[in-house]
């Protein structure tokens, strides 16, 4: 176990930079303050929990920015703050599918000079709790592995939406799939999914999707933290990553 994975790192100075008259900052726990990202820094590492905010006038290439954050960055929160005058953002979203079930928006004026830190933590906390599939979508894109797709969708739809993955799939085929890659077995991927949701449920303020004790035992065995972390940091893309880096499929 990785005892030290969620240790606390301090901020990374980043140099403001401009591109296309954007701008991306970095908000990390404990959400207090937001260096701008540099483009020529992007060997540096980001804390687990940090929501990449971007800004600027032109929507497509913020958008465009946070998507390649979003490669480099995979546990990272991509965050939009839109003018409350700007029009709607789904058309642009079809362009950048991969942010399309992740993105947080925050709509304020483009001059606004209030603390925005309580808008964006908001912001993450409200995005709608994750999918069987866009779950499945991210761990193949962060594994690179694509074949693991299908039988991880089966699996998180069992785990989120009670479809028993067997109706496709024998329990022996999804077992020498899953062993080629790593550590964990069917049961394990519905475990940490359910802790996704649950994290990302408890976020919005929803009804737990865990019990109490089940939720403490997972953030224990998967994450190798104490529970109380889970209200510490926000988006469930760190839940993910953290349940990779302590199983060993990514470092």
């Amino acid at each position: 176990m990785a005892t030290g994975l969620f240790r606390h790192m301090p901020l990374l100075s980043f140099e403001a930079t401009h591109h296309f008259g954007t701008e991306v900052e970095l908000i990390a726990p404990p959400y207090r303050c937001a260096p701008s990202l540099d483009r020529t820094k992007m060997g540096e590492e980001v804390p687990l929990g940090s929501v990449m905010f971007g800004k600027g006038d032109m929507t497509l290439a913020v958008l465009a920015d946070l998507t390649t954050l979003s490669h480099r960055w995979p546990w990272g929160t991509p965050c939009l703050r839109i003018p409350v005058t700007r029009e709607p953002l789904e058309p642009l979203l079809m362009l950048v599918s991969e942010l399309r079930d992740r993105l947080a928006v925050v709509k304020q004026p483009a001059d606004a000079g209030r603390d925005q830190f309580a808008d964006v933590v908001a912001a993450v906390r409200q995005r709608p709790v994750p999918s069987a599939l866009g779950l499945a979508s991210w761990v193949a894109r962060r594994l690179r592995q694509q074949e693991l797709h299908a039988p991880l969708c089966a699996q998180f739809r069992e785990a989120l939406q009670g479809i028993p993955a067997s109706a496709s799939t024998s329990l022996s085929t999804f077992s020498r799939i899953f062993s080629r890659y790593g550590l964990y077995t069917a049961r394990d991927w519905r475990a940490v999914a359910r802790l996704c949701v649950h994290v990302a449920a408890k976020a919005r303020a929803a009804p737990p999707r865990l019990s109490l004790r089940t939720a403490w035992n997972y953030t224990h065995r998967y994450l190798a933290v104490p529970y109380r972390v889970v209200a510490e940091r926000v988006g469930w893309e760190w839940v993910m990553e953290g349940a990779l880096r302590v199983a060993g499929y990514v470092h």
